[in-house]
């Protein structure tokens, strides 16, 4: 059987079915777009003019998705029957010029597909080619509308390039705000910045609240760039639900910078600034306590006076130590803190350390125990405690506090002698006294011996000594017989006895405790014995007195 016959009307069917397939993906194409095209416009519409937020874009867009959604529907359903088969198509020819299957029967005569008598299927197909000369296969198809939908979507292309070419800062806005982005629409006004006490505002996340301190001052700062407007408003709602506004006006016409202060708030508040045409997003402001310190000092006194009652420790913020105490600090706060910093002012000098956090303590900072800036501490130190947390907050006011050094006093010490004048070899006996306020450690007599014209000659002659390790010893008083023959003294020679008190501080050797010098001359027995028949006539007369003030003796009548 010949196949040329036909070549032609398959030719035409194949034609014909491309056709139709470009038609329907065309329609289906500019259908789409007409859709997409019209809800964004729609969008752009509602967004713009009434600026919605974020919440209010995103219920927008909800609502319209199933609209949007049955439009793309009809658009697609443009494709039913796109790359049909010959067969198909050539059936599709058949209902149109009312022909009874001979066009089928003949393609698939040629193609082998039917049964039947060869010359059965030899006079079909001669019928039909005969009858492909007398029938339009294009008889029906309408492809008119599609160029004038090509030329809509190249308008809507035109205008969408003129719009971007002329206001890209909207467009842009515009898609990203369909991205629920707090980003404004471009206005000749633009609020660059807002800080709160210092603190810059994030913009774009307008949810996320600037923290301030309970009972601290706010003042917001507003920052304009573009055309300036000469004054703008804010306006302000506690949790309550009251609200207030302000009028601003510009500190600086050149740098469009408003401020607004409020001395003392204690509540949490919303507010949202107005400048020119310009909108803020509604800002938020919540109230935090502010950081709480505690301070913990405690004292290590020296070695010798471990034994002694002495305030060592205090959870206030000021101490008394002894002299030549270790002191350490440590600061607990209530919640996380950047390390404290601690100023130590003696005298004139200032210094300047930062606290170390405790291991295993919780908030918690001491000052290193390699710093030695407490350590052996000799003078009244003042010290003063800043701190900040993760808001930069920091306490109402600096923490200040003292480390009074209570001094160990040098130790006092006294003499007393009944004789004055004694022989070369004699052991006058000698009454000391002697007390500190922390403990003593040794007692001795210093003798300077006087011998004509040449210098004194000095002795020291032991009395006692205390261990740091025993009780304090803080009063001592008895009689001591001072032995002179040692000394080879000569009569005329004058003995000078000091009694030396020393106790446990580092440099009580350079400044022990002295008493009052006495002098012991030394004489022959006939001047020693006139200086005890003198002392002893003394003695009567001061004996007698007593007596006579005692039984009211010798008064005037």
């Amino acid at each position: 059987m010949s196949t040329s016959k036909l070549s032609s009307l398959k030719t035409q069917l194949r034609r014909l079915r491309d056709a139709r397939d470009r038609v329907r993906v065309g329609l289906t194409l500019t259908s789409a777009i007409f859709w997409v095209t019209g809800t964004l416009l729609v969008w752009f519409t509602l967004d713009f003019s009434l600026n919605l937020n974020p919440l209010h874009r995103g219920l927008m867009m909800l609502v319209s998705v199933p609209v949007l959604a049955y439009g793309l529907g009809n658009a697609i359903s443009a494709l039913r029957g796109w790359g049909a088969s010959i067969i198909d198509t050539a059936i599709s020819v058949e209902h149109t010029h009312g022909i009874d299957g001979d066009l089928v029967a003949a393609i698939q005569f040629e193609q082998g597909q039917a049964i039947g008598s060869s010359e059965l299927q030899a006079a079909v197909v001669d019928y039909v080619a005969e009858l492909k000369d007398e029938i339009d296969i294009f008889e029906g198809f309408d492809s008119r509308r599609l160029p004038s939908r090509y030329f809509v979507v190249g308008l809507i292309a035109i205008l969408f390039a003129a719009t971007y070419a002329f206001a890209p800062r909207h467009v842009s806005a515009f898609f990203e705000r369909l991205t629920l982005a707090n980003v404004n629409y471009p206005t000749k006004t633009l609020i660059s910045s807002i800080s709160v006490n210092g603190q810059e505002v994030d913009l774009s996340d307008p949810t996320k609240p600037i923290p301030i301190g309970y009972g601290s001052g706010l003042e917001l700062t507003i920052a304009c760039q573009g055309v300036l407007p000469k004054t703008c408003r804010v306006t302000l709602e506690d949790e309550k639900g009251e609200s207030t506004s302000a009028t601003l006006e510009s500190t600086d016409d050149d740098r469009g910078e408003y401020v607004y202060a409020i001395p003392r708030l204690i509540q949490p508040i919303q507010y949202q600034v107005f400048a020119g045409d310009a909108v803020s997003p509604v800002l938020n402001i919540e109230i935090i306590t502010l950081p709480a310190l505690k301070v913990e000092l405690a004292a290590t006194p020296p070695d010798y006076a471990k034994n002694i009652q002495f305030a060592n420790s205090s959870s206030s913020t000021h101490i008394a130590v002894l002299a030549g105490s270790d002191v350490s600090l440590q600061v607990v706060a209530d919640r996380e803190l950047n390390a404290p910093q601690l100023t130590l002012l003696r005298g004139v000098s200032q210094s300047v350390s930062k606290l170390s956090p405790v291991a295993d303590a919780k908030n918690t900072w001491q000052l290193d125990r390699q710093q030695a800036s407490l350590a052996n501490i000799q003078e009244t130190v003042t010290y003063q405690l800043s701190a900040v947390d993760k808001f930069g907050l920091s306490p109402a006011s600096p923490i200040r506090g003292t480390i009074r050094v209570v001094p160990d006093r040098i130790p006092s010490a006294s003499l007393q002698t009944i004789h004055h004048i004694v022989l070369a070899t004699a052991s006058p006996v000698v009454r000391y006294r002697a007390s500190d306020d922390f403990g003593l450690a040794n007692l001795a007599f210093q003798l300077k011996i006087h011998h004509g014209q040449t210098a004194p000659r000095v002795v020291e002659v032991p009395l006692k000594t205390f261990a740091a390790n025993q009780p304090p010893q803080t009063s001592l008083e008895g009689e001591f017989s001072l032995d002179l023959s040692p000394w080879a003294l000569e009569v005329g020679d004058r003995v000078e006895v000091t009694l030396l008190a020393t106790d446990f501080r580092d440099n009580a050797h350079e400044m022990p405790g002295q008493s009052d010098p006495i002098n012991l001359e030394i004489g022959d027995e006939s001047t020693v014995l006139a200086a005890i028949a003198e002392a002893d006539k003394q003695s009567e007369q001061m004996l007698s007195e007593l007596i006579q003030q005692q039984l009211g003796l010798g008064e005037t009548q």
